[in-house]
């Protein structure tokens, strides 16, 4: 989490409101008053072991930060964790970091955010994004050389990173009607930059982001409270708000969850809601945040104080996403019915944007001609005869 030292804060609902520009898109959520059983299905799979093994592979690094060479490193990690996990569609996102350290401002490069693409079957130019910065920092005094500086960050955040982790290993092995994005930013520590550049192009790409759900900071308990969950959000984004309440009041009835506003600082869901999306992030208590935050004390036992509570921010992360992005627990049919015509299709890069589309086809599609695309990834859509819609990925070579 990015921590910011102010004299003063005021926090007015209003103001916040103002400061969220209009949603680029205006979308609802599902009702969630009863439990499904395959959503069950998919929390039962969430293994604490698991979050404990990402937690210490990240800690086990010198350090996560933005500005020295281990971060790359990490983010090689990462595209193994996803890879081991079956996506083949893993994208780097590339953006410079503006230092302020030096008289003249300067721009650096670091390693980029790392993106888990899992395609949408219905709706695949429609978007949930959840993510969790897997960049650390440590306050310390200069001089220091920043490849030998311990930063072990593993409650900020470790913890968010192994969460966003293990809901993609479960969810991949799921279909739903929407693209599922899972998101791991880097410099959030300087400023949230990994996170709002890559907001600010889903914005000028008019992508049409449904909800972003974020994780930062999620294994800390203040020692005799019990595990319970802050969410931070505007007014502006209550819809969304109220939808993660319902799924955390339908699957975790015995968890308190409340609306809460940071006392200092921000985190990556600032960047989305900045940027015209619906976005949220559960917080650990927004008054007893750990203390170990920043220093090399940010470690498993004293920061990283209960997995009881990273599980809970992890089934609500994923059971939020699963059933934002329309879970579909019956395979979708191929098109193997040579009686059944297309009647038009479209096509559209992974930013949902139309490439390429023909209507009044009225035939068994067997060769589509792609010369004029690019290479990468596609999705096609089938508008049939009888009514159904089939979608289809391919590969443009």
């Amino acid at each position: 989490m990015k921590k910011i030292y102010l004299t003063l804060i005021f926090i007015i609902s209003t103001i916040f409101c103002v400061a969220q520009i209009p949603h680029l898109y205006n979308h609802t959520f599902p009702e969630v008053s009863s439990q499904n059983p395959k959503v069950n299905e998919m929390l039962g799979q969430v293994d604490v072991t698991n979050l404990q093994n990402y937690v210490d592979d990240l800690t086990s690094f010198i350090n996560r930060r933005c500005d020295g060479s281990h971060i790359w490193n990490v983010k090689d990690w990462l595209v193994e964790k996803y890879s081991s996990f079956g996506f083949n569609d893993i994208q780097l996102f590339n953006f410079q970091v503006i230092s302020y350290w030096d008289t003249i401002p300067k721009p650096f490069n670091t390693a980029p955010d790392v993106l888990a693409v899992q395609i949408g079957k219905t709706k695949p130019d429609e978007f949930i994004i959840c993510g969790a910065h897997y960049d650390s920092w440590v306050n310390a005094e200069e001089p220091y050389d920043v490849d030998t500086l311990r930063s072990p960050g593993a409650d900020d955040n470790a913890s968010g990173v192994a969460g966003i982790l293990e809901t993609a290993r479960i969810l991949k092995n799921y279909e739903f009607e929407r693209t599922i994005i899972y998101a791991n930013w880097n410099a959030e520590e300087m400023g949230l930059c990994g996170s709002n550049e890559y907001a600010k192009q889903c914005q000028r790409d008019s992508l049409d982001v449904v909800a972003y759900f974020n994780l930062d900071m999620t294994g800390y308990v203040n020692p005799g409270d019990p595990i319970h969950i802050h969410l931070l959000y505007t007014p502006c984004d209550s819809l969304l708000g109220d939808f993660v309440k319902q799924v955390s009041h339908t699957y975790m009835p015995e968890i308190d969850i409340c609306q809460a506003w940071l006392m200092h600082g921000d985190t990556d869901y600032s960047s989305f809601n900045r940027h015209g999306y619906q976005a949220i992030s559960p917080s650990e208590d927004v008054h007893f945040l750990s203390p170990y935050i920043h220093t090399i004390d940010d470690i498993v036992g004293l920061s990283v104080n209960s997995w009881g509570q990273a599980e809970v921010f992890t089934k609500l992360n994923l059971a939020s996403v699963a059933i934002a992005a329309g879970p579909l627990f019956e395979s979708v049919d191929e098109i193997d019915d040579q009686d059944v015509l297309v009647e038009s299709y479209e096509v559209y890069d992974l930013f949902g944007r139309p490439v390429l589309s023909k209507k009044n086809v009225w035939k068994n599609m067997e060769e589509i001609r792609v010369t004029d695309l690019q290479s990468g990834i596609y999705i096609i859509r089938f508008f049939m005869q009888n009514g159904n819609v089939v979608t289809n990925k391919f590969l443009k070579k």
